[in-house]
C-alpha cells in the first residue's frame, strides 16, 4: 500500500474507497452537484462550522459521496476523520477507561476540520418508522454533535434517516442541533448493491 492509501486509512477511509472518486459517482446528479458546490466553498464551511447531511435509501451512494468528498478535502490540505456510528460510540465509551483513547478522541473532535459519521441512524424500517436505538447511543451522539456544533466544527453524516425523523429516532435535542449545523442533501437513485450483486453473480457463477 502506498503512503496515500495508508494515510486514508488513518483518516477512517477504508480501502474499498481508495480507487473511487467523486467524479465516478453517477447515481444522483443533483446530489453530486450539491456536494461539489459545498466542496467549492470548503473554507467558508470551516469558518461557519457547517457540515452536510446525506440521506436516502440503502445503496444509493451516500457513503461514496462521503468518502470521496473527504478524499477531495484531504487533497485541499484539510484534516478529516470518518467513523461509522458504531465505531464512534465504541471509541467514546472506551475513552471512559483509557486515557490514550480519551486523548485520541479529544484530538479528533477538537482539531480535524471535517468529521464524518457514516451509517448514522440506520435504525428505521422500510417505511421510515423508527426502530429501537439504545439510550447510550443517543447520549454519545448528542455529546459528540453538541461539542462539534459548539466548537463550530463541521460534521458530515450519511444516513438512512430522513431529517424529519431524526428527532424520533434519536432525540429532539439532536434534531435541533443538526438544524443549525448541516446542509441536507437527499440522495436518490437505484440501489448500487443490486447492480454489484448481479456483476458478482455473472463473474463467479
Amino acid at each position: 500500500m502506498d503512503k496515500r492509501g495508508a494515510y486514508y486509512l488513518t483518516c477512517g477511509i477504508k480501502s474499498a474507497w481508495h480507487g473511487k472518486t467523486l467524479a465516478s459517482y453517477d447515481n444522483d446528479d443533483r446530489a453530486k452537484e450539491l456536494t461539489k458546490k459545498y466542496l467549492s466553498k470548503a473554507s467558508e464551511a470551516v469558518k461557519d462550522g457547517v457540515g452536510v447531511y446525506l440521506w436516502g435509501a440503502n445503496g444509493t451512494g451516500k457513503s461514496h459521496l462521503l468518502n470521496t468528498s473527504f478524499m477531495e478535502l484531504i487533497s485541499k490540505q484539510y484534516r478529516v476523520r470518518i467513523f461509522s456510528m458504531d465505531e464512534i460510540v465504541d471509541k467514546f465509551t472506551s475513552s471512559w477507561y483509557s486515557d490514550e483513547d480519551k486523548q485520541e478522541l479529544d484530538n479528533v473532535l477538537r482539531n480535524v476540520e471535517f468529521l464524518g459519521i457514516d451509517e448514522f441512524g440506520k435504525n428505521v424500517d422500510k417505511d421510515g418508522k423508527p426502530m429501537y436505538l439504545p439510550d447510550l447511543v443517543k447520549r454519545v451522539m448528542e455529546s459528540v454533535i453538541r461539542f462539534r456544533v459548539q466548537m463550530k466544527k463541521p460534521i458530515w453524516f450519511a444516513s438512512n434517516t430522513e431529517p424529519k425523523f431524526v428527532g424520533t429516532v434519536f432525540s429532539e435535542d439532536i434534531a435541533s442541533l443538526l438544524r443549525e449545523a448541516v446542509m441536507t442533501i437527499p440522495v436518490r437513485g437505484d440501489d448500487y448493491r443490486k447492480v454489484i450483486g448481479r456483476k458478482i453473480k455473472d463473474k463467479y457463477s
